[in-house]
């Protein structure tokens, strides 16, 4: 089977011929095997994150490459500016700002040579006083750009299974809003917030739509690290990612291919809420001490008809641990789930930047010897 090939089965509870294996890298190690400098990879170079990690994940380490993609932006969009306040050798201060018919949003950001791009400030600062200028920017999701995602999807061919990116309501307004204040937004306007989550939601879906209308994508997976237990409650997630998750799911059946949640830190007291979605699939199960997800009673629970993927410590056994341990791990994990398919090997959270290279070969080969079927 190709890396395209063994994933998707994985992915629909099938067996494929042997565990994929996928190393969870998302930027940290991209930008250190491609210079090793933020500023030149993101601001300079620009140069294509998906190209990055199908050449290491894939090319380089001998991996299953599992990536995701966004839309671009629409022509009919609000106009968006980046204005450098600051820049150095080392470090850039730079401002993004949207011209909506409703005034401006701004937000000032912060990239490093060895700092990834950090919010200083954020573009809502009044949720009631500023939606409407955000709701600009919700209008157009079914003329947004398609062209790059066809473009990375055709280069990475059979190397990797390619899915389509889109944030639950509590990440997206995270990103606006900052971690802290959209947790006290849940808290204390939760009715204006349920108003603007149906708002997101509509355009989500229809987005959703849009991308799989005109692309050929293998899976949607919905980003949802900021509805981890480790953030807000389970009554919140059922609240305000419930419906979504519902609607985005029903879309990605229509076109006949699964969907995927992915939720890192503390997210086993989530998964029930999350499987009433219709999802297909669970990422990154995070164990213990970051997460508090046991593999085994999760594959008892849930594998037989959602798909499971991740459970490798990140920090303590990646970034931390010996070769020795990385095997250790990946063993577990397929005693724990790898029976009757439906499992892919994987972290529970970004592989980070300083994780040993020895770690991340023995982390493939120690698959391929016991991930075999």
């Amino acid at each position: 089977m190709t890396s395209k090939e063994r994933i998707t089965a994985a992915m629909k509870c099938e067996k494929p011929d042997c565990v994929p294996v996928t190393l969870g890298l998302s930027e940290m190690i991209p930008v250190k095997y491609y210079g090793n400098d933020y500023i030149q990879f993101f601001m300079k170079e620009k140069f294509p994150l998906w190209k990055a990690r199908v050449e290491l994940e894939h090319d380089k380490f001998g991996g299953d490459a599992f990536l995701h993609l966004c839309a671009g932006q629409s022509p009919h969009d609000p106009e968006k500016t980046i204005n450098v306040g600051k820049e150095t050798k080392g470090e850039i201060y730079y401002t993004e700002t949207y011209h909506t018919s409703k005034g401006d949003l701004s937000a000032d950001f912060f990239i490093g040579t060895k700092s990834p791009i950090s919010n200083v400030t954020n573009f809502v600062s009044n949720p009631e006083t500023d939606f409407p200028k955000i709701a600009e920017l919700l209008k157009n999701p079914d003329t947004r750009d398609v062209s790059e995602i066809n473009t990375a999807y055709e280069e990475i061919g059979q190397r990797g299974h390619v899915g389509f990116w889109i944030s639950s309501p509590i990440d997206w307004w995270s990103s606006l809003r900052g971690t802290q204040d959209m947790i006290m937004d849940l808290m204390l306007m939760p009715e204006f917030m349920s108003e603007v989550f149906q708002v997101y939601t509509e355009y989500a879906v229809t987005l959703t739509e849009h991308v799989l209308k005109n692309t050929h994508l293998d899976s949607v997976a919905i980003g949802g690290s900021t509805t981890s237990m480790s953030v807000i409650s389970p009554e919140l997630h059922r609240k305000f990612s419930l419906d979504f998750g519902k609607g985005v799911c029903s879309k990605a059946h229509e076109y006949g291919i699964p969907a995927q949640y992915h939720m890192c830190g503390k997210s086993r007291e989530a998964l029930t809420i999350t499987a009433e979605m219709g999802i297909n699939g669970f990422d990154a199960l995070e164990c213990p001490p970051t997460g508090n997800v046991d593999l085994a009673e999760v594959k008892r629970t849930f594998g037989k008809s959602i798909s499971l993927r991740g459970n490798v410590n990140s920090i303590h056994v990646m970034l931390n641990g010996s070769c020795k341990d990385v095997k250790e791990a990946v063993r577990n994990c397929m005693n724990a789930a790898k029976a009757d398919g439906g499992y892919i090997l994987g972290v529970g959270d970004q592989t980070p930047a300083d994780t040993p290279e020895e770690n991340l070969y023995a982390f493939v080969e120690a698959s391929r010897e016991y991930g075999k079927y």
